[in-house]
């Protein structure tokens, strides 16, 4: 869900100090449409694990800033006019700006609700038997930002949801699914997480999984050509890599419902590339 797991993953990135107009070589983007929280709300979740991040990295402390976007305009504005050097973008925003903005994967990043996950798109049992059945009918949820990524990832080029459905965008995770249970809406959008909490709630009984998208990777976490000190790169690898081991990592991770920090290329999101340029 995009709930607390999300929202503490994005905390951890944020920075201590007040973002800059323009962002420098080792500042952070995170960006990720949908998603609760703020800036503000998230910063109290920060400090221990960001400082570990700089201390890793061999850096003064506060010597990196950022900025959590949780809207889709919002992250391309940054992206455009921030030019930060390093970034933790959702699947769509990166698939989306790869080229543009000759983004190379440097880590990945996997919470609990993370890699693997997927994106399942809910009814009402007994309504509908096929993607094809709820043409033009409501589809309500906090995923709806992304529907290029939506129209080639999760439904493989088959449809195009802004024409398939009558779309309302909600910011609450648990609102698609109760307008659907309820018969405010037709159709919800979830991830896994969410799907745990709809079966585990009384209002989830009576609904069911009509479609699935693919198994999905965790979140990429980039670097912008041109932006990045390559000086830095091997510093922020080295740092993925050990985030989250020892004692104190673990904890630190563990709060952030993060299960693991790596290093990563180009070639671990490959599948989604080529998918996505179908």
């Amino acid at each position: 869900m995009k709930t607390r797991i999300t929202a503490l993953f994005l905390a951890l990135l944020l920075p201590t100090a007040v973002p800059r107009a323009e962002a420098g070589p080792r500042d952070f983007l995170i960006c990720i449409p949908g998603s609760s929280g703020t800036s503000q709300s998230a910063q109290s979740y920060l400090t221990p694990f960001f400082q570990r991040l700089e201390s890793l990295a061999g850096w003064p402390g506060g010597s990196t800033t950022g900025s959590y976007q949780p809207t889709y305009a919002g992250c391309l504005q940054q992206i455009s006019t921030g030019r930060p050097g390093f970034a933790v973008l959702s699947l769509g925003v990166y698939l989306e700006q790869l080229k543009a903005h000759r983004l190379k994967v440097i880590g990945q990043v996997e919470m609990f609700a993370g890699a693997g996950a997927k994106l399942h798109l809910v009814v009402k049992g007994n309504t509908y038997k096929t993607v094809a059945d709820p043409k033009g009918k409501s589809l309500v949820s906090n995923h709806l930002e992304e529907t290029k990524f939506l129209n080639r990832i999760m439904f493989g080029g088959k449809l195009d949801v802004t024409r398939h459905f009558q779309l309302r965008q909600v910011s609450l995770t648990t609102k698609g699914m109760r307008d659907v249970a309820r018969g405010r809406a037709d159709a919800t959008i979830v991830n896994d997480d969410e799907l745990r909490t709809m079966k585990s709630r009384d209002f989830g009984k009576d609904l069911v999984v009509l479609h699935e998208s693919p198994a999905l990777p965790g979140a990429p976490m980039v670097l912008f050509g041109g932006n990045a000190a390559q000086a830095d790169v091997a510093k922020i690898q080295r740092s993925i890599a050990g985030m989250c081991k020892g004692t104190e990592g673990s904890k630190l991770c563990l709060s952030a419902g993060i299960r693991s920090m790596k290093t990563a290329t180009d070639a671990a999101f490959a599948p989604m590339v080529r998918a996505f340029g179908r």
